[in-house]
């Protein structure tokens, strides 16, 4: 149980047991017992016979019918002073002879002021708790929306971080921008999913978990190629021949280019027709226009029909744009599977 809610718990008992402390025991009358708003005039009125109506009026006293109960407020000496209930407006309670009551026991049931006690009290008790499984609840909703975008989202922010945590020259992986690439993930896809169903005022109580487990799918070993392993030490020559068994491994007849003389094209893919000419490019920063022209030159000198720059690093702004209007792939080595797959669908080689 919270904290917060505690105190209310404490307030609820202690005002339901201040009226059951002081919770009057119930009565039941004989047929025609004489009652009196004075206990003086009872000895006088209990000599009345039936019928002297009047001279009980006179005595501020009255019979009472033996129907109902009657609740004990008070007692002067063996005379008590009760009240019948249901209590009615007006009606003053009068003292009857001890010996003409008989206990119908403790109150069974609250009534009256201990009731009221009772639904407040509960009430001040249930609305936190409710309102915090009620939020519990949103909460855990919220967080299956995040997880399964994450899930959606899995391979390009496992490719994304492949793309932006490089290691530097003395081999510390470098997360600063990695760490922006989620707050921007957060901010466009996972935030506005949230608040499309109402859920935005949960995102500061998960951040930190959300945020953990984006980087737990993106540090997953990406599916699909276990071949050479790469690894960001490894020299150009040596990352040329990766590229080249990952397209090997999806089915081209793959091979590198001889250093030095290569016009733009590290690696030359053929499957089904199609040619393909790939830079490789392994960086630790991104890669610029330089990449894109050469392999949109090796593409016209190879007589090739489709061209890609390969990098482990990401691109820059600008050579993503003169890669759209040279329609030159810029890529990730993990996207070579995928991206194999795309061009055998949509030119008909698998």
């Amino acid at each position: 149980m919270r904290a917060g809610i505690v105190p209310w718990l404490w307030g609820w008992l202690l005002l339901g047991y201040m009226p059951a402390l002081g919770a009057s025991s119930l009565y039941v009358l004989a047929p025609a017992t004489p009652g009196c708003t004075r206990p003086d005039a009872l000895p006088r009125a209990r000599h009345l016979a039936m019928g002297q109506d009047h001279a009980l009026a006179v005595l501020h006293c009255q019979r009472a019918g033996g129907e109902g109960t009657w609740q004990r407020m008070g007692q002067h000496g063996d005379a008590l002073l009760l009240r019948h209930l249901p209590a009615q407006r007006g009606e003053a309670a009068l003292y009857f002879p001890a010996s003409a009551a008989t206990p119908a026991g403790k109150t069974g049931r609250p009534t009256g002021l201990l009731w009221l006690v009772m639904v407040a009290g509960g009430a001040m008790v249930l609305w936190p708790l409710l309102r915090h499984g009620w939020r519990g609840w949103r909460r855990r909703r919220a967080w299956l929306v995040c997880t399964g975008l994450v899930r959606q989202h899995a391979e390009a922010l496992r490719i994304r971080r492949r793309q932006l945590v490089q290691p530097n020259s003395y081999g510390v992986e470098q997360t600063g921008r990695w760490r922006r690439e989620m707050m921007a993930f957060s901010k466009t896809v996972l935030r506005p999913a949230l608040r499309a169903r109402h859920m935005g005022h949960a995102w500061p109580r998960l951040e930190a978990r959300v945020l953990a487990r984006i980087e737990r799918v993106a540090c997953q070993v990406p599916a699909g190629f276990h071949g050479t392993d790469y690894t960001p030490d490894m020299d150009p020559i040596a990352y040329e021949h990766h590229c080249a068994d990952r397209l090997r491994a999806c089915g081209w007849d793959a091979r590198t280019t001889p250093p030095g003389g290569d016009q733009g094209a590290d690696v030359i893919a053929c499957r089904g027709g199609l040619r393909l000419v790939v830079q490789c490019k392994l960086y630790r920063n991104a890669v610029g226009n330089d990449a894109v022209q050469q392999v949109a030159a090796a593409r016209l000198h190879y007589h090739a029909d489709v061209a890609a720059v390969v990098s482990n690093a990401d691109y820059t702004a600008s050579a993503r744009q003169l890669a759209r209007s040279n329609t030159v792939f810029l890529l990730h080595h993990d996207e070579l599977a995928a991206f194999s797959s795309r061009l055998a669908q949509k030119h008909g080689t698998g």
